[in-house]
């Protein structure tokens, strides 16, 4: 099915906003392993204003007129990174709020960070720069249940910013890895209780990599064993707390309107490595989500659930992934048949 028959076909459950994602340069100051990045690759720190390029074209050509611009790297915080990016970052924003405010076009801009940086009065004069032509500018930040891979003195470095810029956080994400599901099931996080209670947190989708996904991919089973354990004790994390509060919820995942712009100017819809064609069910194509997006749709017969409006339908290159263990039931159906009639 093309992308424009697609959109047709899912209407009720598209995102009435884009999404933008900028990866500004993969340069960073930790390594994540979730993440398959070059820490140590400088490339995009001399194109960063030529990205507003893409932006913009991108803007231009959707009939949307309400748009969410993530920009991160890497870390674009990182105490390394030169004064002089600072500058390219404000100049960069300066361009899309800009071209947004006179084309009548709503933008939130949400600067993505692990908060671990020490250098802070920079952060601050950026985020209150842009805040004068734009208040919908934020920062977005990640939890890690399996920890970051480095001891106490990061922890308390992102404790304290949390603390910090608290007025500037939009959301806090976790990504749900095979690890990081056990980790949450099964011990007391005091540091994430305080998140909890004080920010609006909500969970990513483990996106597979050669590198990573045999460890780190969860089974259905566990996504939905994690699923079921939030909506009964941390029933505010979204999208979980869409799931059970709303009876029409749109698509998690924003890919059928969506540009994700790389390090070196390439435009891709989300993946972001280069995968190997056996990884998945489906071709791979860099440029559009649809044919994996129909054949989820096709295989868990979506369109005649009687859960479809409630359901935000899940990570479609997640879930194209050969080696998903998959569960004899759609997961989200079967969280919905315990979860929802039980309430």
């Amino acid at each position: 099915m093309n992308e424009d028959l697609l959109k047709k076909v899912l209407s009720k459950k598209l995102n009435n906003c884009t999404e933008i994602e900028i990866h500004l340069f993969e340069y960073c100051n930790l390594s994540c392993d979730f993440c398959g990045q070059d820490h140590d690759s400088k490339v995009g720190f001399d194109t960063i204003q030529k990205k507003t390029e893409d932006v913009i074209q991108f803007i231009e050509k959707s009939h949307l007129s309400d748009h969410i611009i993530n920009i991160m790297g890497g870390e674009i915080f990182n105490d390394d990174i030169p004064e002089t990016l600072f500058d390219e970052y404000i100049r960069f924003a300066e361009i899309v709020i800009n071209y947004c405010n006179e084309k009548n076009q709503k933008v939130t801009i949400n600067w993505v960070t692990n908060l671990i940086f020490k250098k802070k009065q920079r952060v601050h004069d950026l985020l209150e720069h842009l805040r004068e032509l734009n208040p919908l500018v934020n920062l977005s930040t990640s939890y890690d249940f399996e920890g970051r891979g480095y001891a106490g003195k990061v922890n308390s470095i992102f404790a304290k910013n949390v603390e910090e810029f608290q007025e500037y956080i939009y959301t806090i994400g976790f990504v749900l890895t095979a690890p990081a599901i056990t980790n949450f099931l099964n011990h007391e996080d005091k540091l994430f209780e305080k998140l909890y209670k004080k920010f609006t947190l909500y969970f990513d989708y483990y996106v597979p990599e050669e590198k990573s996904c045999e460890r780190l991919m969860p089974s259905d089973q566990a996504l939905y064993d994690a699923f079921v354990y939030t909506a009964t004790h941390y029933p505010n994390i979204y999208p979980v707390r869409d799931w059970l509060e709303n009876e029409q919820n749109s698509m998690t995942c924003y890919s059928l309107n969506k540009l994700t712009v790389l390090p070196d100017g390439t435009h891709v819809t989300c993946r972001y490595l280069t995968y190997k064609e056996n990884s998945f069910k489906n071709k791979v194509d860099y440029t559009s989500n649809a044919n994996i997006i129909t054949s989820y749709v096709n295989e868990n017969e979506c369109l005649s659930c009687q859960w479809y409006d409630r359901c935000s339908l899940r990570c479609f290159v997640q879930a194209d992934w050969v080696k998903r263990e998959k569960l004899d039931i759609c997961l989200y159906k079967k969280f919905f048949n315990t979860v929802i009639v039980e309430v």
